[in-house]
């Protein structure tokens, strides 16, 4: 029996002449593995809704540890950001956080509308950091890593919130932040921090955000993701090397 269900390909790799291994995230399944039989055909129907950027409707069913599809339809294509370096990296970005973040086989339908979500606006929209940390702090709040902000972290004080510590989870007062080792943050990091983490996607074009804030936001949220996923995000430095990208650690 077919089921059906919305998808983003995170990942994909050749199997055999004509089948790929896809590695989606699904709406009701979470992420899983895939596999596309004939996906590589030329006469193909499935080959336009396993490319990046496509939000496509896949039809599936289980085979022991995967699921095979050999059907299925195009919801939209985002190609708005395929034809653009700024976007494209972006969007690239996002799928290797869910790659790295997910565990096989475990549903998050809130986590894909925010992706569809910030899919569907960067689409429309400029590139823009901001975009990723707003992505990224709402990433770590629905899996249940979400940074302290409103105390310390550590002693729970509410005063002299200063400094940020990821092996702490959050915000420090500056008497925690010497054992701690805590790093400096400017008052307006935390502000920029608690109201991406309050706000929907709608608040983005009224922020006015400093290049001195946006690279400390910057710092902050790759650091506690990393510390958290205990994984690099490799797409960063390349961001950082092609287009001039910057969490603050250049400079």
């Amino acid at each position: 029996m077919y089921r059906g269900t919305e998808a983003l390909v995170l990942k994909a790799f050749d199997l055999r002449e004509a089948d790929q291994i896809l590695t989606v995230f699904s709406r009701d399944l979470g992420k899983i593995p895939v596999v596309a039989k004939g996906v590589k055909k030329p006469q193909s129907s499935l080959r336009g809704m396993v490319q990046p950027f496509c939000m496509s409707q896949f039809y599936l069913t289980r085979s022991g540890e995967m699921y095979l599809m050999t059907q299925g339809k195009i919801i939209r294509f985002f190609g708005n950001i395929r034809e653009d370096l700024d976007k494209t990296l972006q969007a690239l970005y996002i799928l290797e956080l869910l790659d790295k973040s997910l565990a096989d086989y475990d549903p998050h339908p809130r986590l894909f509308k925010l992706t569809a979500e910030v899919f569907n606006y960067l689409e429309d929209n400029p590139a823009s950091l901001i975009l990723l940390n707003f992505f990224e702090i709402h990433l770590l709040n629905m899996l249940g890593f979400s940074p302290v902000l409103h105390r310390c972290s550590n002693c729970g004080q509410t005063e002299d919130l200063s400094f940020f510590s990821s092996s702490s989870g959050g915000v420090v007062c500056g008497r925690c932040a010497p054992s701690l080792k805590a790093d400096a943050i400017m008052p307006a990091v935390q502000a920029v921090l608690n109201t991406l983490s309050r706000s929907g996607i709608n608040i983005l074009p009224r922020l006015r955000i400093t290049s001195a804030v946006q690279k400390q936001v910057e710092r902050v949220l790759e650091g506690y993701l990393e510390y958290y996923l205990e994984r690099k995000l490799n797409l960063k430095n390349v961001m950082r090397t092609l287009k001039g990208f910057s969490n603050g650690k250049d400079n």
